[in-house]
């Protein structure tokens, strides 16, 4: 597995990325949309699966709501992903960032997390399956849910 091991000011990490699927990172996003002269700066994003030279990545924030004011999907446990306070999942929108803008280690996805971004970003199975491998393997299984509050769920 191949390690990261530059750093942007202010990404507050020493540990490199280990650049796996489910990883927590800090990458270099830039937002040509609201900002065509922009040259990036340091975000969290979710690696979601690589793609030669790149990763496809899903984006996070702190901004609870869309500039139309709609709100945005929660991360279900924010602390247990290695964040240090509440945080949104940006869009549903894959987006393609080099390796070369990715920066440190911040932590890795749970279930409930890999769930909430399969389901906005309408991931296939061959996808979630690695994301899912790296919750178990960074979290343990999932509490498997009490499926007999489901109508026809169990006895």
């Amino acid at each position: 597995m191949a390690k990261v091991t530059h750093r942007y000011a202010g990404s507050g990490t020493s540990r490199p990325a280990e650049l796996a699927p489910g990883e927590l990172v800090w990458a270099r996003i830039i937002n040509g949309l609201e900002n065509p002269l922009a040259t990036g700066k340091p975000r969290p994003v979710v690696l979601i699966e690589q793609q030669g030279w790149a990763w496809k990545t899903i984006g996070l924030t702190t901004n609870p709501r869309y500039r139309d004011g709609m709100p945005r999907i929660a991360i279900p446990d924010p602390m247990a992903v290695g964040l240090k306070r509440a945080g949104w999942i940006w869009s549903g929108r894959l987006c393609t960032t080099a390796g070369l803008d990715i920066d440190g280690h911040i932590g890795w996805i749970d279930a409930d997390l890999a769930f909430e971004i399969a389901k906005l970003a309408g991931l296939a199975g061959p996808t979630i399956k690695p994301l899912l491998a790296a919750a178990r393997e960074h979290h343990g299984s999932p509490v498997r849910p009490d499926l007999r509050v489901l109508p026809g769920g169990g006895s």
